[in-house]
């Protein structure tokens, strides 16, 4: 089956949604910045490559992490 990953994603976000499950953006945004990393190039309005523009790249990888750890501190209550 030709892109497995990307409609298991897509199932798990609706079980995430119904369930309710916050901790699931967290892992997602994680396997996320992931692929991003190995591939070198991040998605966001347009396609950002590590080559072209590692400022801009590296600057969006940080942005994305600092969320992923700001989700995960969320989750486990202890930001409140």
């Amino acid at each position: 089956m030709k892109k497995w990953k990307t409609i298991l994603a897509l199932i798990l976000m609706a079980i995430a949604i119904y369930f309710n499950w916050d901790w699931f953006w967290a892992a997602f945004i994680m396997l996320g910045l992931i692929h991003v990393i190995r591939s070198g190039e991040i998605h966001f309005v347009e396609a950002i490559k590590r080559q072209e523009t590692p400022k801009l790249y590296w600057f969006m990888v940080v942005v994305w992490s600092l969320l992923a750890l700001y989700s995960i501190l969320n989750y486990l209550n202890i930001l409140t």
